[in-house]
């Protein structure tokens, strides 16, 4: 990995100096820091880093991808799954644009990443080059830093840079742009400290003034959300929540932070959420915010928890100061990491006689008669494939989405049990389920996975199913066929009765392309066969395979039908 070249002074004997290149200080800091993995697609002008890892091979797993945006979305997974710096690899200009996409997502999601570009050869800069752009101007508005290299000396300090500022405060994702010659070119080699993220612990004084605020309450709401959440964390918090006989919902797509068979859980918002989590959110007296933000979603539109009111006092604990009175000046503000809020919070006494107490309990039951799937007559629901399949599935698999309303489907009728078990990007991306699914095979490899798609969310990242076939991996993609672009015809039809503009999909015969690609494969029209078909698949091998419900369009969501909206909007 290095070399050694002589240096002397005058009247001193010659000493050998221990030199790397740029692209050697890259890979050994990466691999000092626990990132062992990456995701590219080649390129010529980061040829330096990519020998650098070929001389690691036996310490590094590079995954080569056909699409920067399925290698981003890949990295993006790999920081959500590991809480380590998912790193995705990409040439300049063309390539840094593809992967944009993945850079804006693990910025929502708040998931520490890396993204390494090679960078136009120095000097060169404003002088058009070949695929020039400037990294600065590209990612400024989404990535926590971007840097680029304007030395080869620079590397270590920058690399490190980067590691701390992605893993610090709230997490998320940086970049580095490396001009393609000084990876190439020799630097003094150096000690390698890891970079270590200080753990922020709350104030004494603050969790007991939660306990003070809870005594008093009479209606409080618990919601979780947010990142940095281990099932540590999760099971301390669940642990208060039972002691306090609290009602707790999650914010958006965080369905994973407390087991759905919890007495305390009440819901999580998302599209068409749960009326009673709604309206216990709007008539609160106490809202304990745990790593979470208030957005649209939670607020339906920003038509409730947007504006101050004298009968509610807000907690807010997050591990970023910034986002406090981002959508409301907390009354008791805790800058914190969750996992020790968590575990303080499980160490209170409990206060005898709780004025909310029993509230839960209808919540709860109004939650489990919500979570039943709707009867649509003869129309299928797929609702039910969703409960059938994961009566076959092993607890602890791993469920995956991207954009769509066949994600409506997944949210509100899949029973999260444990954390780390849900990976559906805030921003809600299409084209996410298939390289989300390859990344956290690849790194929980006896795990199921299971990623759910729409037909036109799926045709985004399809290309890297050649991954999960090469690697044998145990990968369930599980597509709802209607035909359309199911949420914009939604949407559509709640604007203007009848519209259909640009929503119908021509699409492939589905089953040739996956088995054209090495997948064991199936197409079933009843939702009760989604569970036999996988039973039957994984049989038949430990590696990737595709099953392909198809729906009725009509069915547009897990509450309506298009001619219910239709009705609706007549009144």
């Amino acid at each position: 990995m290095s070399k050694s070249s002589p240096v002397s002074t005058v009247g001193e004997p010659v000493q050998a100096e221990i030199t790397q290149t740029g692209g050697q200080a890259i890979v050994d800091a990466l691999i000092a820091n626990g990132i062992t993995r990456g995701f590219c697609v080649p390129g010529e002008s980061y040829s330096g880093i990519l020998q650098a890892i070929d001389k690691a091979k036996n310490d590094f797993d590079l995954v080569v991808c056909r699409h920067e945006g399925g290698a981003a979305f890949m990295a993006q997974a790999y920081g959500r799954l590991t809480g380590i710096p998912g790193l995705c690899m990409v040439t300049r200009s063309p390539g840094a644009c593809n992967a944009l996409i993945g850079v804006s997502t693990a910025a929502q999601e708040s998931t520490p990443m890396i993204l390494i570009i090679g960078h136009v050869t120095s000097g060169t800069a404003g002088r058009f080059p070949f695929q020039e752009m400037d990294p600065k101007s590209l990612f400024g508005s989404v990535a926590k830093w971007v840097g680029v290299v304007e030395r080869a000396a620079d590397i270590p300090h920058l690399i490190g840079r980067a590691l701390s500022i992605s893993t610090s405060g709230r997490p998320g994702p940086v970049v580095l742009a490396v001009p393609d010659d000084v990876q190439f070119t020799d630097i003094r080699a150096g000690q390698v400290s890891p970079v270590k993220r200080p753990v922020m612990e709350p104030a004494v004084k603050s969790v007991a003034k939660v306990a003070e605020l809870l005594s008093t309450s009479k209606k409080p709401l618990a919601l979780l959300g947010g990142t940095g959440w281990s099932q540590a964390a999760c099971n301390n918090f669940a642990k208060f929540a039972s002691a306090w006989d609290l009602p707790v919902g999650t914010t958006f797509r965080r369905n994973d932070l407390i087991d759905f068979g919890h007495s305390s859980y009440i819901g999580s918002f998302g599209p068409g959420p749960h009326p009673n989590l709604v309206a216990q959110a709007k008539e609160c007296d106490l809202l304990l915010l745990i790593g979470a933000r208030l957005g649209e979603i939670e607020t339906s539109g920003y038509t409730h928890l947007c504006e101050a009111d004298e009968d509610r006092t807000l907690i807010h604990a997050a591990a970023l100061a910034d986002e406090f009175g981002e959508m409301l000046q907390p009354d008791l503000a805790i800058v914190t990491d969750v996992a020790p809020f968590s575990a303080a919070l499980a160490e209170l006494p409990v206060v005898a006689g709780l004025a909310y107490a029993g509230q839960r309990q209808a919540l709860r039951n109004s939650l489990l008669a919500y979570n039943k799937p709707v009867d649509f007559g003869d129309k299928l629901n797929p609702a039910n494939a969703v409960q059938a399949l994961q009566e076959v599935l092993p607890e602890k698999t791993i469920i995956c989405g991207g954009a769509g309303n066949y994600t409506h489907f997944i949210l509100r009728h899949h029973q999260f049990r444990t954390q780390g078990t849900l990976l559906a990007p805030l921003s809600g991306p299409m084209g996410y389920s298939v390289p989300a699914g390859i990344s956290a095979a690849i790194q929980y490899p006896e795990q199921e996975v299971v990623a759910y798609v729409g037909d036109g969310c799926f045709f985004m990242n399809p290309q890297e199913l050649v991954i999960a076939a090469k690697r044998n991996l145990r990968l369930v993609v599980v597509m709802f066929n209607n035909g359309i672009y199911g949420s914009i015809k939604m949407h559509q039809e709640l604007a203007v009765s009848g519209m259909s503009v640009a929503v119908s999909l021509d699409n492939p015969d589905f089953q040739l392309l996956v088995q054209a690609m090495g997948l064991k494969s199936s197409q079933v029209s009843k939702a009760e066969d989604v569970a036999s078909a996988y039973t039957i698949l994984r049989a038949e091998t430990d590696g990737p395979i595709f099953i392909e419900l198809l729906t009725d369009p009509e069915v547009i969501n897990p509450q309506s039908t298009l001619a219910q909206i239709r009705a609706n909007k007549r009144k």
